[in-house]
């Protein structure tokens, strides 16, 4: 008749173990030092940032920079995350969330006041963003922000004042 949800359960980890697994037992074989909650908890991150496929590796490579450097992720979809349901507009992602909120959210998941990873994923990843975070962009950028118009791209810095002369630009309509 009917799957009972013991079913459903299955086949999600089944279908986590054939699809996701055989990707993570092959970046432990070549050497990555993260634990597989860890890679779940940066993938969400990623899977909540990125739009754009091709984008995934260099969003990834962008946070394991800052976590190699102890730097803050400093990741916008944690803030949103931390900061739960909006009653107001009835969704979980609270849209837009301004820079000045974020210093008001206390939170283990928020990024802008923790450094490291938070407790656990943020949201559900998706194998492509899975796939980024064990195979991510070989880059030094350390920055990145959405071009306007809705397009899903991004520009990519270096330096801090490279960023906020992407942002300038952006907010000039340049």
């Amino acid at each position: 008749e009917g799957a009972t949800a013991a079913d459903l359960l299955q086949a999600q980890l089944d279908a986590f173990e054939a699809n996701v697994m055989p990707l993570y037992w092959d970046a432990v074989a070549k050497g990555t030092a993260m634990d597989l909650h860890d890679v779940l908890t940066v993938a969400s991150i990623v899977e909540r940032e990125a739009v754009l496929d091709e984008e995934r590796p260099m969003i990834a490579a962008v946070y394991l920079n800052r976590l190699r450097l102890g730097m803050r992720l400093e990741a916008d979809p944690t803030v949103q995350y931390a900061m739960g349901f909006q009653p107001d507009s009835g969704q979980w992602w609270k849209t837009p969330v301004y820079l000045e909120e974020y210093s008001q959210v206390i939170s283990p998941y928020n990024t802008y006041l923790n450094a490291g990873l938070p407790p656990g994923p943020i949201s559900s990843p998706g194998k492509r963003s899975i796939a980024a975070v064990l195979s991510p962009a070989e880059h030094d950028y350390l920055y990145f922000v959405a071009e306007p118009g809705g397009t899903g791209r991004h520009v990519f810095s270096r330096t801090f004042e490279e960023h906020l002369q992407a942002v300038e630009r952006f907010r000039q309509g340049r």
